[in-house]
């Protein structure tokens, strides 16, 4: 047995500190937190110190990988993968003859065989080592490329990082000194070109070239003279990327680069010694613009965009929409295809706005002109048979990167479970009734319309799906990063705002035309929630939903559960205090001193945020929920909801603690003192078969609150719901001295529908949606919950009224369930 070094024993144990522990749920687990959240940040710093490490770190990650392979530790696949990417990513040079490429690409092929998510991590990881076995350090170069926007190509992409930011007066410092530190760094466009020169020839050439040599030579060159030997070296790494010989592509690479060197008569470096050979260069931080948002809508970031993008679309795209079009009552993009073509159906691209059973051939969308009356579809062209035939059996076999592959492998919570599908399978059809290709007719007042129409049903249950469509991938040339911070009142903030934006996007799209948005949710504490202490404010996250003094975490508790990794780099935060996530690490003699590049020194929090937005990529849907609610004078209005809603007492005492010392002068009353009010309450409980159990009750209660079933792993099963949480006044006792004493009972029961209605003329109540000041709403006499389905999918299928050769809504059981797409590192729990 070889004997390590202390660098390499001193290697493996932060390895294995950033491993253990990964999905176990203790009750001494928060304990652990505030050391464990760092370990991966520790580990990069130690190996960050000399460039040789991160050739040790990559042969311990691939011994760790064996054993787990051996161990069938499956909750390890996805964060190995991560941290050989990220480790690859920041490696000086790796020499052809190491083996280190070879044999990764060997180890993690036999997991492509496994569950997902290991399955897809592995695919993923694979992509990248055999390209930069072909062109090492390619991976570098196409981040920083489109981080710092550098590009001689018109149609190039780049990357954009928005940091969101409450303007509150408790918003965390961490967060404001993280955002004012990330908005002010920027690069010079002559120092990012000669880090990526200086890198490439490194990641190439290795010890055999001098880097600071060539660093001399590159100060003398002008800055266009730069940007045409780094067009060259561009153009020669992304032409050995699809080269299929790996020898091949390499060695052309390298008489490309050193045909390069002998121009700026650089001396070979063979002779100079290891130690001064190799340089760690450091990762420029990106781009990134720090926005004051506390409304339920994407504007600020239109304005922003607009600088940076071709938004050139004219203002008159992004109507005032009323309150009555919220949830428009188009007909479904997918009922419009071809009746010819109709038994055939295909994945699509979009990352929701069509079902996994929707065809994605050409259509005629339904337009209105100037009158109230639709244009009547022009009648599609007779095919014949064997066309008809070939044109089917063609869409089975789309390429990869054609604009109808299915997006659902990556757009779903588990790649592999299809039992936490809402989809209905033939048995349940057969159950319910229902045949497989036909629905009946719903008991709903509609319009006379004429028989002889066609009129059009699909019967198969969709997925709760992305209802956002981006388009094709190659044409989203800007990739827009939004970063939220905050609670479950940011994470409902985020929620409205993502709805908004479907709503804008959908009557003329603009942002999603030209951009790919991508959301990332960073949990962190209010200053009135912590007392001071340096671990996980626990009263947030395990108070039950009448506790109306602290913010909860739900959202973020619910995605770690989903994603181990998420928790413990993102999550975890929670358990460190402000000072420590706002605390900045000594800065070192600068190894990368020699070559004109300067690092800075980030808080903690900016370093775990970067490693997140880098790293993560893969969309966790959260379910929304929609409220329609009918105020005293008769006017409704619809709101969505990603978390919580409070109702009657609970969302006003939470309303008159968010006055802060005004509210010392009203005075709370506790649940037993409240006033209660008299409800005709129905809610649908959800039962693991599936069927409808509606319950039809009179209560007098004093609060009624929803909240999302998340804090549990057991509750994160395959039925979407919510819990209710009933508080009602069993008897009550008066007093001539003294208040009315209540003497109440709590009931808790599980539901995904809701109806409470207010009995007595003048009663009325507030609903405060996810613990929002401004999301309270007064003088309710009607609540009405249900889940949230995307725009123009028939959500609103009531009041629909159909036309002559117009098709049939559908019942929103049917349709596709709108969804906010939070970015994690894995999609799926293990």
């Amino acid at each position: 047995m070889e004997q390590s070094s202390c660098t390499e024993d001193r290697i493996q144990h932060s390895l294995e500190r950033c491993l253990c522990h990964l999905g176990v749920d203790s009750p001494d687990k928060k304990l652990w937190n505030a050391g464990l959240c760092i370990s991966r940040w520790c580990l990069e710093e130690l190996v960050k110190r000399h460039p040789h490490n991160f050739l040790i770190l990559l042969q311990k990650i691939l011994q760790k990988t064996k054993e787990v392979l051996e161990e069938c530790q499956y909750e390890l696949v996805v964060p190995l993968t991560l941290l050989f990417s990220a480790a690859l990513l920041k490696s000086p040079y790796l020499g052809a003859g190491c083996g280190v490429l070879q044999e990764a690409y060997l180890l993690f092929h036999r997991f492509l065989a496994w569950p997902e998510p290991c399955s897809s991590a592995s695919k993923r990881l694979l992509v990248v080592i055999e390209q930069e076995i072909r062109a090492p350090g390619i991976s570098f170069q196409r981040l920083v490329r489109t981080e710092q926007a550098i590009s001689f190509d018109i149609k190039c992409s780049k990357t954009l990082v928005v940091l969101l930011v409450s303007p509150d007066a408790d918003a965390p410092q961490e967060v404001q000194l993280t955002s004012e530190q990330l908005s002010t760094m920027h690069y010079s466009s002559r120092n990012t070109i000669t880090t990526l020169i200086l890198h490439s020839f490194q990641a190439t050439f290795g010890t055999r070239l001098d880097l600071r040599v060539l660093h001399t030579a590159l100060q003398e060159k002008e800055l266009y003279e730069l940007e045409q030997i780094y067009e060259t070296i561009t153009g020669s790494m992304e032409a050995a990327t699809s080269v299929a010989d790996h020898m091949a592509a390499r060695e052309g690479l390298l008489r490309s680069l050193e045909k390069l060197r002998e121009s700026l008569s650089v001396p070979s470096g063979d002779g100079c010694s290891e130690t001064g050979s190799l340089e760690s260069l450091t990762l420029p931080y990106p781009k990134c613009h720090t926005c004051l948002w506390d409304d339920d809508n994407f504007d600020v970031l239109k304005d922003l965009l607009s600088v940076d993008s071709d938004l050139d679309s004219p203002p008159e795209c992004f109507p005032k929409i009323d309150e009555d079009d919220t949830f428009d009552t188009s007909i479904d993009e997918e009922d419009e295809q071809d009746s010819s073509i109709k038994r055939w159906s295909v994945p699509s691209v979009s990352s929701g706005v069509e079902s996994d059973f929707s065809e994605d051939t050409a259509h005629e969308d339904t337009e209105e002109g100037q009158g109230s009356h639709p244009r009547v579809r022009k009648k599609p062209k007779k095919k014949s048979k064997s066309l008809l035939g070939l044109e089917r059996f063609s869409l089975l076999f789309k390429t990869p990167h054609s604009p109808s592959t299915s997006r659902r492998v990556q757009s779903m919570g588990y790649n592999g479970d299809i039992t936490k599908d809402y989809l209905m399978t033939g048995a349940q059809l057969k159950q319910s009734g229902a045949p497989m290709r036909h629905i009946r007719h719903l008991n709903v007042s509609m319009a006379p319309v004429d028989t002889s129409a066609p009129q059009r049903h699909i019967c198969v249950r969709r997925r709760p799906i992305l209802s956002c469509d981006e388009g094709n991938e190659a044409e989203a040339l800007t990739v827009v990063k939004v970063v939220a911070f905050g609670g479950d009142r940011e994470a409902g903030r985020l929620a409205r705002a993502y709805s908004d934006l479907q709503q804008k996007e959908r009557r003329c799209p603009q942002l999603t035309r030209t951009c790919k948005l991508q959301f990332f949710f960073v949990p962190t504490k209010r200053k009135t929630v912590s007392p001071g202490t340096g671990h996980m404010p626990t009263e947030g996250q395990e108070s039950n939903c009448q506790d109306v003094d602290n913010s909860t975490t739900d959202i973020a508790q619910m995605l770690g559960m989903m994603d181990h990794w998420y928790e413990r780099n993102v999550f975890s935060l929670l358990s460190l205090s402000s000072e420590v996530l706002s605390e900045a690490p000594p800065k070192e003699d600068d190894i990368s001193g020699g070559t004109g590049a300067t690092e800075h020194r980030l808080p903690l929090l900016a370093d775990l945020v970067l490693y997140y937005c880098r790293h993560a990529d893969q969309p966790v849907l959260v379910q929304l929920y929609q409220a329609e609610l009918t105020l005293e004078g008769g006017e409704k209005r619809k709101e969505v909801f990603i978390h919580s809603l409070e109702l009657g007492h609970t969302a006003g005492a939470r309303a008159v603690k968010s006055m802060g010392a005004a509210s010392k002068r009203l005075g709370i009353d506790e649940e037993r003192e409240a006033v209660p009010l008299t409800l005709n309450v129905a809610y649908n409980k959800v039962a693991v078969s599936g069927r409808s159990h509606w319950i039809h009750k009179e209560a007098v209660c004093t609060s009624i609150n929803l909240q999302k079933t998340c804090r549990d792993s057991k509750q994160l099963d395959s039925k979407e719901g919510l819990q209710l949480t009933m508080t009602e006044v069993v008897k009550k006792h008066s007093s001539k001295s003294k208040k009315g004493y209540n003497q109440i009972l709590i009931s808790e029961v599980k539901v995904d529908k809701m109806q409470v209605t207010v009995q007595g003329n003048g009663s009325t109540f507030a609903v405060c949606l996810d613990q929002d000041k401004k999301m309270f709403i007064q003088s309710v006499k009607r609540c009405e919950v249900s889940l949230c389905s995307k725009p123009g999918s028939s959500s609103d299928w009531r009041s629909y009224k159909t036309l002559p050769g117009q098709i049939q809504p559908l019942h929103p059981t049917f349709c596709s369930l709108l969804c906010l797409p939070v970015t994690a590192f894995s999609a799926a729990g293990q």
